[in-house]
């Protein structure tokens, strides 16, 4: 079965059993630039999406370094929403990354700054241990950022970076295998 090229509807959802093994939130975040992952003039970028039987990322390639960037637990989301024009027969994917980083310093101010100006694809491992691929077609951008000192001695003093993207495919899980290779190619 194609995931793409197949129209029809081949099963449904089953929710008997063990329904409540679920977990919310992000656990850590990667970003690749996205230059390095897709290189101009390439045969075809540093990964393997299968758009045909699984709609997973397979396998990262060396070339590209994912950074990795750990989360405040319970403050970074990904989400992605669907729009579908009937009149127009068209479907895009607009997956966005909120990350929360708390205590402004110069060193976050500069890291900030040199993520707002490339553009990005982004792996982000929610709290179910699932890693997800976003912005692997056209990439990510950073379009908000809120640097705030709190009010009270118990506000948040620190960052709050909105990364967004609009794609024709949605997000990807990466398989084990993409996994295991992500690990390898990975830093702080």
């Amino acid at each position: 079965m194609s995931l793409i090229n197949d129209c029809l509807l081949s099963n449904g959802l089953n929710l008997t059993g063990c329904t409540k093994q679920n977990t919310g939130g992000v656990e850590e975040i990667y970003f690749a630039n996205f230059k390095e992952v897709i290189p101009a003039g390439a045969a075809s970028a540093l990964y393997t999406y299968d758009d045909q039987t699984t709609g997973e990322i397979t396998a990262i390639f060396t070339g590209a370094t994912y950074y990795r960037f750990d989360c405040v637990k319970e403050t970074s989301i990904l989400a992605e929403t669907v729009a579908v024009n009937v009149q127009n027969s068209t479907i895009s994917f607009a997956p966005n990354i909120t990350l929360v980083i708390n205590k402004m310093t110069t060193e976050t101010r500069n890291l900030m700054y040199l993520l707002s100006l490339g553009r990005l694809i982004g792996v982000v491992k929610d709290n179910n241990g699932t890693y997800w691929m976003a912005g692997f077609k056209k990439g990510l951008d950073v379009t908000a950022v809120d640097n705030n000192t709190g009010t009270a001695l118990g506000d948040r003093n620190g960052s709050v970076i909105t990364i967004s993207g609009m794609e024709p495919v949605p997000m990807a899980a990466l398989s084990a295998a993409a996994i295991a290779d992500l690990m390898d190619v990975a830093q702080y």
